[in-house]
């Protein structure tokens, strides 16, 4: 007999909701491994058996196997749960922590006719962190938030400053050699979300690299929020 006990969260103590498997094979709910991390370090700790994990092995993956079976076994409890997520969601501060993903794809070719033999592609995209974070906002696109994305080249390059205005926010150039690009991230102004600033070394091994950096944005005036949090309200009130 399947026993709900066996599929608790021992962090919130409730079932499951995003299940994410760590090395150590310790299962948290995503939202609550979010809440205990530090984003600004590249390691972190199970917070069961203080194994590290580190942050390129992508421990916020959920197990979408477990999820299947948990919603499938526990179908009335996992619903609740992820009304409650909802819930929870509009009544902390204005702030969404989402998932900046970046990096670049290389490919090599032999041009012998000028020598530019790397080809990148340096590339910019935004993500949730919790699953519970879209359902709860209505499956909001992040990337539709953006004006903008600045990408600053190396001077060798002209124009060394391009500006992307629609997604997909990518930049594909030839080049010699690797370098530094910082990267802007500038949202509409509706939104009145503070911009993101990073940086990316070019890599010209293998197909490129992925990372991904993990921030905070001020969702305070996103439609979708305001309308989030007053139907919370309304259902807190009715509970009451």
């Amino acid at each position: 007999m399947i026993s709900k006990e066996d599929y608790l969260c021992s962090i919130c103590l409730g079932i499951f909701i995003d299940p994410c498997r760590l090395k150590c094979q310790h299962v948290f709910c995503q939202s609550c491994l979010l809440d205990l991390i530090d984003f600004h370090n590249i390691k972190y700790k199970c917070p069961m058996c203080r194994v590290e994990f580190i942050n390129k092995e992508n421990p916020l993956i959920i197990d979408l196997e477990l999820q299947a079976f948990v919603q499938n076994n526990f179908p009335n409890q996992y619903q609740q749960r992820v009304e409650e997520q909802k819930i929870i969601r509009s009544l902390l501060p204005n702030e969404l922590k989402i998932e900046v993903n970046y990096g670049n794809y290389y490919k090599f070719e032999d041009d012998e006719d000028d020598g530019l033999q790397h080809q990148w592609t340096v590339h910019v995209s935004l993500d949730y962190t919790k699953q519970s974070d879209k359902i709860a906002l209505n499956n909001l696109d992040l990337n539709s938030l953006i004006k903008n994305v600045t990408f600053t080249l190396d001077e060798t390059f002209f124009p060394d400053v391009i500006t992307v205005r629609q997604p997909p926010f990518l930049l594909t150039r030839w080049g010699w050699d690797v370098f530094t690009i910082p990267i802007k991230i500038k949202f509409k102004k509706e939104h009145k979300i503070q911009p993101i600033e990073l940086e990316h070394h070019l890599v010209f091994e293998d197909d490129g690299i992925e990372k991904r950096q993990i921030v905070k944005i001020d969702i305070s005036n996103l439609s979708q929020f305001q309308v989030l949090k007053q139907n919370s309200q309304q259902q807190l009130q009715q509970q009451q």
